[in-house]
């Protein structure tokens, strides 16, 4: 009877099992790439003045601003222009903000308090 077991016991673990076929791709993978693909475009100019206003940033007010900056800066599907940026930073006295989209006219208008904040600190 001992026999019979050992024997037993042989054949099962003389079984191969079948391999396993490594693609290096994995079905999650799959689907982050397609959802990067669609939304992967960087907005430059945004997290270029979110940056500047990040220096600026002072109290609680500012960082719940920033914080709602940074949500829109990732949700929306356009940026702004190098020179809009540049008329932004370097000419704000020259901003026309009816020029950029409503959802980003708000915090435009607060880099602008920001920097008059500043220069009256000084």
């Amino acid at each position: 009877m001992a026999e019979k077991k050992k024997a037993a016991a042989k054949k099962t673990n003389t079984a191969k099992k079948p391999a396993k076929v490594k693609t290096g791709k994995t079905e999650s993978t799959k689907v982050s790439k397609s959802f990067r693909g669609k939304g992967s475009r960087k907005k430059t100019n945004l997290l270029k003045m979110y940056s500047e206003m990040n220096k600026m940033t002072l109290d609680a007010v500012d960082r719940e601003i920033m914080r709602r900056f940074k949500i829109i800066i990732d949700t929306c599907d356009e940026d702004i222009t190098k020179t809009s940026l540049g008329i932004i930073l370097k000419e704000p006295k020259s901003v026309e903000l009816s020029s950029y989209h409503e959802s980003l006219q708000p915090y435009i208008k607060h880099y602008l308090f920001m920097l008059k904040r500043t220069k009256n600190a000084k």
